[in-house]
């Protein structure tokens, strides 16, 4: 097996608790949670 090299770029997120890195890391932090009861 031949090694390959690997570059990142750049990172994203869409999420729950934030659709930016920056805002879903502060609010995992934070302790927030994405998830919630949704009634009929």
């Amino acid at each position: 097996m031949s090694k390959r090299r690997v570059v990142i770029t750049g990172m994203g997120i869409i999420s729950p608790v934030g659709s930016r890195l920056d805002d879903a890391w502060q609010s995992v932090c934070e302790g927030r949670s994405g998830i919630s009861l949704v009634e009929d």
